[in-house]
């Protein structure tokens, strides 16, 4: 979920470019952001990045029609939220490819860091996920990222 940039956010982002000397990025226009569709889901995934469980994600490539300039990329730092829209982290993405739901593998399951970290866990945690979305299907692209914690404050 993209969030609005808050005072806070703005300035956690300000802090980290400070304390990284990243001054290049003063005017970059960054993302915030958390994972899921509820504060609960936002709190136990962030969480999880926080305990450096959780390194990868992925979400449906039709959920980002009309905020294509949202598309994940490599290179690019974000802000990641808590469920009350509070920073937690900035997280860079190492990695990100286009992939079908039923073509995700092992590594990425376990590299998403939920349940017992397999494909079958993912699968099902997934599926009843993504069936929020109308019409879903397993050939549905997924657009799949990794990503480093590359600041905390």
């Amino acid at each position: 979920m993209s969030i609005k940039i808050t005072p806070e956010i703005q300035s956690y982002w300000n802090t980290f470019i400070r304390e990284k000397e990243l001054f290049h990025l003063e005017k970059f226009k960054f993302e915030a952001w958390s994972f899921g569709n509820t504060k609960e889901m936002a709190n136990e995934l962030g969480q999880l990045v926080l305990e450096g469980k959780k390194t990868a994600t992925c979400s449906l490539l039709r959920a980002y029609e009309g905020y294509e300039d949202e598309i994940p990329q490599v290179g690019v730092y974000s802000v990641l939220c808590d469920g009350n829209e509070k920073p937690l982290c900035i997280v860079m993405n190492t990695h990100t490819w286009l992939c079908k739901y039923k073509d995700v593998d092992e590594r990425q399951a376990y590299e998403e860091g939920e349940g017992d970290r397999t494909l079958s866990y993912w699968r099902k945690a997934h599926q009843e996920f993504f069936s929020n979305y109308e019409g879903f299907h397993e050939d549905d692209m997924l657009i799949c990222e990794r990503f480093y914690i590359a600041y905390q404050a």
